[in-house]
């Protein structure tokens, strides 16, 4: 019984990891961003024009952050909210506990297959969280 509990488990999450939108343009995503918006313990929010590049690899389930360093991913699903005028996200969250969400940039595919969002990092210390909008396009 415990066997066939695991094995129902394991083909409903196999399911949700399936319907993954951006798999239908790739499996390899590259995300760019041009500013950090850090907020600290003391202080307000502050905006810097710093740019850089992750890589998201879901057939390798790791993304490779900036400065080049590989973070397994945790987990990713897709969210569709009832009545949201976004059609699906999908969040993807590491190891870090730095999460991502992203929803196409055209949710037909008709016109573009590039996905924006954000970045969100939590910090522990005098900066408590950093942002960074992200434009994904798959490799």
């Amino acid at each position: 019984m415990k066997y066939r509990l695991i094995s129902a488990l394991l083909t409903v999450s196999t399911t949700w990891a399936a319907d993954n939108p951006m798999w239908r343009s790739g499996f390899t995503w590259s995300c760019t961003f041009s500013s950090v918006i850090r907020c600290e313990r003391a202080s307000d929010c502050v905006s810097s024009g710093e740019g850089g590049k992750i890589q998201v690899a879901y057939r390798e389930n790791q993304l490779v952050d900036p400065e080049g360093k590989t973070h397994p991913i945790k987990r990713h699903y897709v969210q569709t909210v009832a009545g949201s005028p976004i059609g699906s996200e999908v969040k993807i969250e590491l190891d870090t506990n730095e999460v991502i969400w992203l929803s196409p940039a055209d949710p037909a595919g008709t016109f573009s297959d590039n996905w924006i969002g954000a970045m969100l990092s939590p910090k522990a210390g005098v900066i408590v969280q950093e942002l960074r909008p992200l434009i994904c396009k798959p490799l």
